[in-house]
């Protein structure tokens, strides 16, 4: 019989419902998959929920971080990169017996290797092992990272010096190119920019020749941050290593190029699209980097939810018709679109996508890469693949007024076509078809659902404090959310915080305040900053969303060539349509984001 001690668990302290525990049995049984991992792509628990439960059941110790410090004098006795592979925090010491926080405590392999290195640790004889996160564990693996690529770099250039003969101090861009670059200390920095950066769970990397030095910064949840900064006179030397390993010519550096390498880790590789471009201080590298190790998103994770979420889900059912993602580069439409394929891959459907660049490998489903040089656009694919007899395409991007037709015929063909637009609302990419050249009265019947979507910080849960809203903020929910047909802010915001405490009794989420004058004020929520975050309040991402279901009233609108101001008032008004910017503002109220973030990024 199956093991379902987790599962149960959670049904016996009603953090699940028993109808959910029992889908979370059949899925079990219908996919072979573990508990675990059935529970955690499910949605319904979180990684710390999970952590407990299984302390509870199994009595081993459970350990939280940053909470529990770490005493860096144990934990650096031991290799990083072993730590790393086996997700292990060696702790704190009592006497003889070393602590060893572990996502799976149960892995005794892996804690024997630990103990091999005992030997070496004065008088330490024992490991005691404590359940922790994935996500505690790799925080405090990046706290310790920026420290241990510091040194690594600081050795690293006095390497250089001493090779080079040279000084690398001042402005000077004369360089150490007779230096081997394959084997100079050139590129163990290039090396730890790419490890650091892959830990850190950056997206891209830029590499900035300034006046006076070179800037290194990733962006990290989409915001630009500044890691560290080298001498000027390495910037040369350091864009001739990333030419070389990504078969772009060194020689030219007049123009832009392009090229790709990839970074070899522990699972697998991450591809590197890498873009050079003359300044005046020299050329600039950036970097995007793509993990094809990662695992396929689930829809359920990604903040979709609510009727956005049930109408989405009624247009994946479909069998033929247009699925359009909007939003600007970089709002996770790529992210969306890999959830929903994995949501409708399974055997009996031939899905076929067509992707630059191919960012989530799927299994089961066939992925074309575009090769425009070679000319594999997205308009000659599409042409290709509707010969290939798929049940469901993929687009990722219409790009031109070819694509887009052919998308649309091959939707009023008997084909689920999933695609992507830039528009700024869902109602938006209406006109945006009809821009490209394509009929109302064909876009009409093509259409299921229009989706726009931007991706926000999530407020740290390390950090997070409840503050009651100012005035302002007050007038700004009010502006927004009192333009959904019938919602009550005050009469939500009890609610979500009555639902919450009994779900979780510790639950930070508060009542709203009855304020002198009578009214009333609702708490929202702040990440006060710590070492989990660097300070920054904000940890992870979430994604915002407004969802236009193309039912007949709205069909009929398109037909008759209305506007898409008009089709957006008729959905707010009769179909329950929620703009982004309200979801945003729900999902502040339950202390997810913040007004700020939602602002920021629905001014892109």
């Amino acid at each position: 019989m199956t093991n379902t001690r987790l599962i149960d668990y959670f049904a016996e302290k009603g953090i699940i419902t028993q109808e959910q525990a029992r889908s979370l049995r059949v899925e079990m049984a219908k996919s072979g998959k573990t508990e675990l991992s059935v529970l955690l792509a499910s949605g319904l628990v979180s990684q710390r929920q999970l952590a407990k439960a299984r302390s509870d059941i199994f009595n081993i110790p459970y350990v939280e971080f940053p909470a529990q410090g770490v005493d860096d004098t144990v934990f650096r006795q031991f290799p990083i990169e072993e730590l790393q592979r086996i997700k292990a925090i060696p702790f704190a010491r009592a006497g003889h017996v070393i602590k060893v926080a572990m996502e799976n405590p149960f892995d005794m392999q892996n804690i024997q290797r630990l103990e091999s290195y005992l030997s070496h640790i004065d008088g330490a004889t024992k490991i005691v092992t404590y359940i922790a996160t994935a996500d505690d564990i790799k925080q405090v693996f990046d706290r310790n990272m920026e420290g241990l690529v510091s040194n690594e770099v600081t050795e690293a250039l006095e390497d250089v010096k001493q090779e080079s003969g040279i000084s690398i101090d001042d402005k000077s861009t004369g360089s150490i190119d007779d230096v081997n670059l394959s084997k100079a200390p050139v590129a163990r920095i290039v090396n730890t920019i790419f490890s650091y950066a892959v830990k850190s769970d950056a997206s891209d990397i830029h590499i900035e020749p300034m006046e006076d030095k070179v800037r290194i910064r990733f962006r990290i949840h989409g915001i630009m941050l500044e890691k560290m900064t080298l001498p000027k006179g390495l910037a040369p030397s350091i864009v001739a290593r990333v030419k070389i390993l990504s078969n772009i010519k060194i020689d030219e550096k007049r123009i832009p190029q392009d090229g790709r390498t990839e970074i070899p880790v522990p699972t697998g590789r991450i591809d590197v699209r890498v873009s050079t471009l003359p300044t005046i201080h020299g050329e600039k590298v950036v970097m995007r980097l793509l993990d094809a190790t990662k695992g396929t998103p689930v829809l359920e994770t990604l903040g979709l939810r609510g009727l956005a979420y049930k109408q989405f889900r009624e247009a994946m059912l479909s069998t033929n018709g247009i699925m359009l993602i909007t939003g600007p580069t970089g709002s996770g439409k790529s992210t969306t679109l890999a959830a929903t394929l994995a949501k409708l891959n399974t055997p009996e459907v031939n899905i076929i996508t067509l992707e630059d660049p191919v960012e989530y490998q799927i299994a089961g489903v066939s992925q074309v890469q575009i090769h425009a040089e070679a000319g594999l656009t997205f308009a000659s694919g599409l042409r290709s693949i509707l010969r290939q007899d798929p049940d469901i395409i993929m687009v990722q991007e219409i790009r031109d007024e070819e694509t887009a037709k052919l998308a649309v015929e091959a939707s009023l063909t008997g084909h689920l076509v999933l695609a992507t637009l830039h528009t700024n609302s869902a109602a938006a990419a209406i006109p945006r078809l009809v821009e490209m050249g394509i009929k109302p009265y064909l876009v009409a019947p093509a259409l299921r659902t229009t989706m726009a979507q931007r991706l926000t910080r999530t407020v740290c849960e390390a950090c997070k404090r409840p503050v009651l809203a100012t005035p302002a903020q007050m007038q700004i929910l009010h502006d927004e959310l009192d333009k959904i047909p019938g919602f009550d802010l005050i009469a939500y915001a009890t609610q979500l915080a009555e639902n919450a405490h009994n779900h979780d009794k510790h639950s930070q989420l508060k009542k709203p305040v009855r304020n002198p004058d009578g009214s009333f004020s609702v708490y929202l929520y702040e990440g006060e900053g710590c070492s989990v975050c660097e300070g920054t309040g904000y940890s992870g991402r979430t994604g915002i969303y407004e969802l236009l279901d193309v039912n007949d009233e709205i069909t009929e609108m398109i037909s008759q060539k209305a506007l898409a101001s008009d089709i957006e008032k008729y959905a707010i008004e009769n179909e329950g349509l929620v703009k982004m910017i309200q979801d945003g503002y729900l999902k502040a109220l339950e202390g997810i984001t913040t007004i700020d973030e939602v602002l920021r990024v629905s001014r892109e």
